[in-house]
């Protein structure tokens, strides 16, 4: 059993920890002006041409002091880095006036990373990499000084290994100051500046908003949506952060219920190749939950209030649209007439076609938590809850994290504890293993009732691991069904049927264990639970805990094997000296140890369902 817990914790590791990065010698990087390594460290200059870019966004042309600007460090291979220096410096410096322009912002694991190299006069910064993950990409914010600095360029040293360093490697373009004058290339011919931001204080007055956070202004939304009824038309806005990469999508939709299919969908897409951002109309179909456009994607739509742009990371439209338009598709979704529930998704559209969301926390499109009219000025937040999604995996958690640990490791480790004792007849570990395997069948029995309610039968998914997760759900589920029957059908004990049938049972809950801890993970990462990250941590962390329990157990029963061993002759001979006697079973060595043991790790199980079961039932 115990190879198979370890198997398990394995393939939960590689599912939680992604790729663990080789252990290397820390590289101290890098010399402030020549942007080299520091002294004493002798990786020679690379001659090849360097696998790795800084790549900016393709419609930033300009800074403005106060808007951040996305930097992207690519591999253009499969090669990585272990360690970079980057920094913003003017396309004119000197060797007497080089200095950071600006300060650069990790958007991710910003703990493996740190400021250096202050500019003298207090203009920028520049950023190193102190983790020791090999990295193949990294998202960075650049943050422009608070007045215009000349034109800026990016330079950054690259390490791959032992042997090759690229030092001072440039970015392809330069950014424009853009109070002073430069000369526009031929393919920057396309860029579309940024329309108007959008204006939130008259959200819940002026106009209908829904926005996630509650109450942010337009820079700080994950999404935005306003709407405004004037006349014979619906004013529209809005606006997305995406994941700072070209070809993204914002689509709205519109639905009478919190789940997609036969909704109208209205999106806002950025064609990285034309440089224009577009606004299309299409229908979620039920079946296969396709997205399609429409005949006349554009019905209704006023071509000339129509704008959109893409700008550092965040899509952003703005139109107007005919309440009632002459056309047979979308007029059979009239807007005004009724409430709905909005949608909101984004997502990637490559050469301006929208591509399926993920379905994981952060990618699966959220709905507005009750209906909406458009009608109403309402200033809307939050998101709707899947309450048979919640209970399914609360169920799952008080399954696979309280009851099937406590009862395998009774089953395991505590058959000869409390030898004398009994409780409805049968020893404390028959009972309790009994119980505990009760409760897991009971529980997996209830919770695949909520979630086949939830989806209406089968749920399929286009892709791992989301799609392995109902596939192990049955597996887990026959398994957990057979348990009880192997259980209450075994062959009296002493024949050679009783060892087999311990077998298949040891087996069937081996099988069904090792495929639960996996498929928990996968499920936690479902958007409609709504997990938060360190949840998941925290879940990881417990089957660390629960195996070392288990090595520590075993590790103690094969130290304590012999003494028991003469402890049970003893005893064996006690009774044939004396068949009339009533003569008590003796306790096994090393009691004392193995109840503390199982008291640490019930009150640890018990604590750590608790917070799981409260974080995914209320968050």
């Amino acid at each position: 059993m115990s190879l198979w817990f370890i198997v398990a914790i394995l393939l939960v590791a590689v599912q939680v920890f992604g790729t663990i990065g080789i252990n290397v010698e820390d590289v101290r990087c890098c010399q402030c002006g020549t942007m080299e390594l520091s002294v004493g460290q002798d990786i020679p200059k690379a001659i090849m041409p360097c696998p790795f870019h800084i790549v900016l966004p393709k419609e930033a042309v300009t800074y403005t002091p106060g808007l951040d600007v996305n930097v992207n460090l690519i591999s253009t291979s499969s090669r990585s880095f272990r360690a970079f220096m980057i920094q913003a410096r003017r396309t004119n410096s000197t060797a007497s006036t080089i200095e950071p322009i600006g300060h650069f912002i990790p958007l991710e694991n910003r703990d493996q990373y740190e400021q250096q190299c202050t500019s003298p006069t207090g203009l920028g910064t520049a950023l190193v990499y102190i983790g020791t993950k090999p990295l193949t990409q990294v998202r960075l914010a650049w943050q422009p000084p608070q007045t215009p600095e000349g034109h800026i360029e990016f330079r950054a040293t690259f390490v791959e290994n032992e042997k090759n360093v690229w030092v001072k490697e440039k970015s392809a373009r330069a950014l424009y100051d853009p109070t002073r004058p430069y000369q526009t290339r031929k393919n920057w011919l396309n860029i579309i500046p940024p329309i108007d931001p959008i204006q939130v204080s008259g959200c819940g007055s002026d106009k209908g908003c829904y926005r996630e956070p509650a109450n942010c202004p337009e820079l700080e939304c994950e999404y935005l949506f306003t709407w405004s009824e004037r006349g014979n038309v619906i004013n529209f806005e809005m606006s997305a952060i995406t994941d700072g990469f070209n070809d993204r999508y914002f689509a709205v939709g519109f639905s009478k219920d919190i789940y997609m299919g036969e909704d109208l969908v209205i999106a806002c897409v950025h064609n990285a190749s034309t440089g224009y951002t577009e606004i299309y109309q299409a229908y979620n179909e039920n079946e296969g939950k396709r997205n399609r456009l429409l005949n006349n994607p554009k019905a209704g739509i006023i071509n000339s209030t129509a704008e959109g742009s893409y700008n550092n990371g965040r899509l952003r439209c703005r139109f107007s649209r005919e309440i009632a338009p002459n056309d047979e598709e979308v007029g059979s979704f009239p807007l005004t007439d009724e409430s709905f529930h909005i949608f909101m998704a984004r997502g990637y559209a490559p050469n301006g076609h929208i591509k399926r969301h993920g379905l994981n926390v952060g990618h699966l499109p959220i709905a507005s938590p009750y209906k909406v009219s458009l009608k109403s000025n309402e200033d809307v937040s939050g998101r709707a809850r899947y309450h048979l999604v919640k209970a399914h995996g609360c169920i799952m958690l008080l399954a696979w994290v309280f009851f099937a640990p406590i009862g395998l490791i009774w089953m395991k480790y505590y058959t000869t504890m409390w030898p004398n004792s009994r409780l409805c007849g049968q020893r404390y570990w028959v009972v309790s293993h009994f119980s505990c395997t009760a409760m897991v069948v009971l529980l997996v029995i209830i919770s695949i009732i909520c979630i086949f309610v939830e989806v209406g039968g089968y749920s399929q998914f286009p892709e791992l691991p989301q799609k392995a997760h109902p596939i192990l759900g049955l597996i887990v589920f026959c398994c957990v069904l057979l348990i009880p029957i192997i259980g209450l059908f075994r062959c009296p004990e002493g024949t050679c049927c009783r060892i087999i049938m311990n077998w298949i049972y040891w087996l069937l809950w081996t099988v069904a264990f090792c495929l639960a801890i996996p498929n928990l993970f996968i499920g936690l990462d479902f958007g409609k639970a709504n997990t938060p990250w360190w949840a998941t941590w925290i879940i990881c962390i417990y089957f660390i805990f629960n195996l070392v329990c288990e090595i520590i157990l075993e590790v103690h029963q094969c130290c304590t094997h012999k003494k028991n061993k003469e402890i049970r002759k003893k005893y064996e001979l006690m009774k044939k000296e004396n068949p009339k006697s009533n003569i008590p079973e003796p306790w096994p060595a090393g009691r004392i140890f193995k109840r503390n043991v199982l008291i640490t790790h019930f009150i640890v199980t018990l604590i750590v369902t608790i917070i799981m079961v409260i974080v995914l039932a209320v968050v």
